[in-house]
C-alpha cells in the first residue's frame, strides 16, 4: 500500500488533494486538525493533515458519471421482498452545496477516521441535529441545503439503530432529493422504501452450491470467540444429514484447549469424518485424502488480528489449495471499527464472503450494513441466531437484514421463522 499525508486549510480541502493523487478507491487512514503558526500553539492558522493510502495495484478509476437529480424517476415501493431485495438502491446525487461526494465514492471501505469531523461539520453547518429536528433553514446557502420536513426522523432512526453517519448522509441527501414532502411524512411509504433501499446496498452470495465431481473447499477465518466451530458444525450437518452430501471436517485449531474434541465429537454425532492437521503439509495430504467429498469444510483457530505471525501462518494454510473459498467469521456484536480492522488485518487471506454470527445477542443491527457497504461490497453469506445445531444458521437476505437493522424486531423473525419451517 501507498501512504501519503495530505494538508490543507479545510478538511473538504484535503479530501480534495487525496481525489485527485489516489483516485476514489483510497482509503483514509487518519486525520487531525493542528495549528500552523503562532506562538506556543495559540494565534496558529488551523490546518487539517488527512493520512490516505491506495493499493498499488489499483489503477484510477475514472471519475464517475452522476445522473441530475431532475432526471432521476421516484420508484414506487411495495413491501421489501426477497425480489425487492434485488433492486439497485438510488444512488446518492451529487450537489455543489454538499460536500459529500467524496465519502460516497470511497467504495473500498468506509472512511474510518471522518465519521466524527463529518458529523460535526453538518450539525455546525445547520443542516440537520442530533436529536432528529430540522434547523430551519429557509434558503439555500453555500453552508447546506433546505431540508424537507420528516428528515430529521429518517435520520434519527438510522442514527438508533446503529447505521454509521456517512450511510446516514448518503441516505438522507438521496432521500431529500428524490422524494417529495408528503412521501417523506408517509411512514408507510417510508418504511417500505428504506427497506428497498438498505436492502440494495447489501450483497449476499447465497447459500453454498456444490458441483458433480468437484470438490468444494470452504474455510473458516477469523478472530477468536466468534464461533467458527460452532457455525462450521451447522454447515456440515445441514449439508451431510439435509442435502446428503459427502462432508469431511478438517481442524487446524491445535490453539484452543478442547477445540479438537469438539470437532471431533460433532463429527461422530453426524457420521462424519473429521481430520486434524498441524502444518499446511498436513492439510494438502487431507485435502488429497478427500478430493472424492463434496465439500472440505476448514476450521482455523481464531488468530488475532494483531498477531502478524499468526496471520502469516494461516496465509500459508490457505495457500495450500486453489481454489478455496474463504469466509470471514465476524461477530454481530463487534464495533464496526474493529470489524473494518480485522478485515484489513485479514486482508493478507483473500476473503470471499462474511458470515455474521450472534445476531442472537445484540439488539442493535446497524453494523450489518456498516460493514457490507464499508468492506467494499465483500457478499455476505450466511448469519447465525443461536447456538442450537443445525438449526440456527440462515443463508443471508438482504430484505431479512434491513429489517433487522430498521426495526430491530429479532425475536419477532425468529417467531415467523420458525412457523414457516
Amino acid at each position: 500500500m501507498r501512504i501519503k499525508k495530505f494538508d490543507a486549510e479545510t478538511l473538504q480541502g484535503a479530501l480534495a488533494k487525496v481525489k485527485k493523487d489516489f483516485g476514489p478507491e483510497a482509503v483514509i487512514l487518519h486525520t487531525k486538525k493542528y495549528k500552523k503558526g503562532g506562538v506556543f500553539g495559540l494565534f496558529g492558522s488551523e490546518r487539517t493533515e488527512v493520512t490516505a493510502g491506495i493499493d498499488i495495484n489499483i489503477e484510477k478509476p475514472k471519475t464517475p458519471q452522476f445522473m441530475p437529480a431532475a432526471q432521476q424517476p421516484v420508484q414506487s415501493y411495495g413491501r421489501a421482498s426477497q425480489a425487492g431485495a434485488q433492486r439497485q438502491a438510488p444512488s446518492p446525487q451529487p450537489s455543489s452545496q454538499i460536500n459529500l461526494e467524496m465519502i460516497a465514492n470511497y467504495r473500498r471501505v468506509e472512511d474510518i477516521s471522518l465519521k466524527n469531523e463529518s458529523f460535526a461539520r453538518e450539525l455546525n453547518e445547520g443542516k440537520i441535529s442530533l436529536g432528529g429536528n430540522i434547523r430551519g433553514i429557509k434558503e439555500p446557502s453555500s453552508a447546506g441545503v433546505n431540508l424537507k420536513d420528516g428528515i430529521g426522523r429518517i435520520q434519527k432512526l438510522l442514527l438508533d439503530n446503529g447505521v454509521e453517519e456517512n450511510l446516514v448522509f448518503r441516505t438522507l441527501q438521496t432521500i431529500n432529493s428524490q422524494l417529495t414532502d408528503a412521501q417523506i411524512n408517509n411512514k408507510q411509504y417510508m418504511d417500505n422504501y428504506l427497506m428497498d433501499y438498505l436492502s440494495g446496498m447489501i450483497k449476499v452470495s447465497g447459500p453454498f452450491k456444490t458441483t458433480p465431481g468437484t470438490t468444494k473447499i470452504v474455510s473458516f477465518i477469523g478472530p477468536t470467540g466468534v464461533g467458527k466451530t460452532t457455525t462450521l458444525a451447522k454447515l456440515a450437518a445441514k449439508f451431510a444429514l439435509v442435502e446428503n452430501k459427502k462432508v469431511v471436517l478438517v481442524s487446524a485449531d491445535t490453539y484452543r484447549i478442547a477445540a479438537e474434541a469438539q470437532l471431533k465429537k460433532y463429527g461422530e454425532i453426524m457420521g462424519i469424518p473429521v481430520e486434524i492437521v498441524l502444518t499446511p503439509a498436513d492439510f494438502k495430504k487431507v485435502i488429497n485424502k478427500h478430493l472424492d467429498k463434496d465439500i472440505i469444510f476448514f476450521d482455523t483457530a481464531g488468530r488475532s488480528p494483531r498477531n502478524k505471525k499468526q496471520l502469516m501462518e494461516l496465509k500459508e494454510f490457505m495457500e495450500v489449495y486453489s481454489p478455496m473459498e474463504t469466509h470471514l467469521v465476524v461477530s454481530a456484536v463487534t464495533k464496526y471499527y474493529d470489524a473494518l480492522s480485522i478485515i484489513n488485518n485479514f486482508g493478507m487471506v483473500p476473503i470471499h464472503r462474511i458470515l455474521f454470527t450472534k445476531l442472537d445477542e445484540t439488539k442493535n443491527y446497524g453494523m450489518l450494513l456498516n460493514l457490507s457497504v464499508g468492506s467494499g461490497g465483500i457478499p455476505v453469506s450466511y448469519l447465525t441466531v443461536g447456538q442450537t445445531v443445525p438449526d440456527d444458521i440462515e443463508a443471508a437476505d438482504p430484505g431479512v437484514m434491513a429489517r433487522l437493522i430498521l426495526k430491530g424486531d429479532f425475536e419477532a423473525w425468529i417467531k415467523q421463522r420458525n412457523s414457516e419451517n
